[in-house]
């Protein structure tokens, strides 16, 4: 048998954390399709506003947008509780931190860089679950 290659333990542990992070969206918007939609909407447009205009940027955008119970606030916690979780390996925010944007925009470059691939990476399998797990499209 063949170990598990580190990229491989890296992009598994993405995929599950994504994967439960949709199943949480389909649960907490289980009554209102239109929220499912909207979530699923938006896991596809941020990683093009991130390479447009910047992770901080977006994340500025997200919080500003997020309104409690709304897809960008969710989005926004669950992009927060990734990086404070031990699927990021390189980087990890300190749990005593509460705002994402915030620590993220206090990073050297290289950290700066660093966080926008890790987040862009688990974007991809957040879209790709969003996708295949959340039916119809946004009005």
């Amino acid at each position: 048998m063949e170990k598990e290659t580190i990229i491989s333990k890296l992009e598994k542990g993405r995929a599950e954390f994504a994967y439960r992070c949709v199943e949480k969206a389909i649960e907490i918007f289980k009554d209102n399709s239109k929220k499912q939609k909207e979530y699923k909407s938006h896991t596809r447009k941020i990683p093009t506003m991130i390479l447009s205009n910047g992770l901080g940027q977006t994340l500025a955008f997200i919080k500003a947008k997020s309104e409690k119970g709304n897809a960008y606030d969710l989005i926004y916690s669950q992009l927060t509780e990734y990086m404070k979780s031990a699927h990021t390996v390189r980087i990890q925010m300190p749990k005593e931190k509460n705002d994402f944007v915030e620590w993220v925009i206090s990073c050297d470059s290289s950290k700066y860089r660093y966080i926008t691939q890790e987040i862009l990476a688990f974007l991809n399998w957040l879209r790709r679950f969003a996708e295949g797990l959340i039916e119809g499209e946004e009005e």
